[in-house]
């Protein structure tokens, strides 16, 4: 992946991202991080790039033409690139935001100074707003520091464990549950006995546990985005592996249950209005009422994922159908897919980067 910082002060960037691991992988070869001077783009004789604010007031601002000769040098080598501008206009930084621009080959970070960038410039060239906090600071720089290592850490090649970053603090809006290594026990503190059980399912249900109340104790705003996850599944193995690989994607902490065992069909399911569904079908199964009968929603937002060898009109139909059932049982559709049932031409993580948006947007 290719960094682009736009700065007054290459300097700053370079001695962040040459350290720890954003460090070891641009000596791999994995990122590369391109700073680009905008005081070469000036326009006059003393190299300066600000001016007085039209209409008065403090301070100076950014003149257009030199971002503008610089936006323009990056996207010579990278026309697609998107622009982002770091300030604190722009939305908060998010995990989810980090992995999606993660996605991009290039991305230009845009560091503004003084009073802001004349808005002419940003108006023609930026994509993406971007803030990492509500306070100012002096520059963009730190702000693009930040996003750089943020982003990094879903580069695939960046982490030594791939799984680390998706299975992340604040993946499901949850904070991270207590951590602890050697030695058994350090001033009379003893690591929790489950810690040491060997019994991975009751380790992952203590570390859920323990996410939900330390959340609850020390960022309980984050609670509001936070959505219990359950993939429901039907007809058949292939839609099964593909709600449980689309699961995984949304969420560490999810369960899948299928639905093609006749006791859950009869016994049913109550959704709260904090939980996410996501019905995993064959077109066939989609079409039988009998199986979600029971199910019923309270406002739950709702994903459909129909698996098939290929897209057919009847198969469109039966999407329809069980959104207009899904929607008369009290769920509201988020996001309906048509997924192949071979997992060539599948993105996932793309469509799991979408839904966890759209959830973020219902919050």
């Amino acid at each position: 992946m290719n960094f682009y910082v736009l700065t007054l002060f290459p300097e700053l960037i370079d001695g962040i991202v040459n350290t720890s691991i954003t460090g070891r992988a641009i000596k791999k070869g994995v990122l590369r991080v391109s700073t680009v001077n905008i005081r070469d783009f000036s326009t006059r004789r003393d190299g300066r790039v600000d001016d007085y604010p039209y209409g008065g007031g403090a301070g100076m601002v950014m003149e257009a033409e030199p971002v503008a000769g610089a936006i323009a040098s990056v996207k010579e080598k990278a026309p697609g690139a998107r622009v982002v501008y770091l300030t604190p206009q722009g939305p908060v930084l998010t995990q989810t935001k980090a992995e999606e621009l993660a996605r991009e080959k290039d991305l230009v970070l845009l560091c503004g100074h003084y009073e802001g960038i004349d808005e002419r410039v940003l108006d023609e060239y930026v994509t993406d707003y971007l803030s990492i906090g509500d306070y100012v600071l002096t520059g963009g720089e730190l702000g693009a520091a930040v996003v750089i290592d943020a982003v990094s850490r879903f580069v695939p090649g960046v982490l030594p464990n791939e799984d680390s970053a998706r299975f992340e603090s604040l993946q499901d809006n949850l904070l991270e549950y207590p951590q602890y290594t050697r030695p058994v026990e350090w001033r009379g503190r003893k690591v929790p006995d489950v810690l040491l059980s060997g019994d991975h399912s009751a380790v992952s249900a203590w570390r859920a546990e323990q996410s939900l109340k330390r959340t609850g104790e020390r960022r309980p705003d984050l609670l509001k985005n936070h959505y219990r996850v359950f993939c429901l599944t039907a007809g058949g193995d292939k839609a099964s592996a593909a709600g449980a690989e689309f699961l995984n994607a949304v969420s560490r902490l999810g369960e899948v249950f299928s639905f093609d065992r006749r006791k859950l069909i009869k016994s049913g399911w109550q959704f709260k209005k904090n939980d996410l569904a996501i019905f995993a079908c064959s077109p066939g199964a989609m079409t039988e009422d009998e199986r979600f009968q029971k199910v019923k929603g309270n406002g739950t937002p709702a994903v459909i994922l129909l698996v098939s060898d290929q897209e057919t009109a009847g198969e469109s139909e039966a999407a329809a159908h069980m959104r207009s059932l899904l929607e008369q049982k009290g769920f509201r559709v988020i996001a309906e897919e048509m997924l192949p049932d071979e997992t060539e031409g599948r993105d996932i993580p793309g469509m799991a980067i979408s839904v966890r948006e759209k959830l973020l947007q219902l919050s």
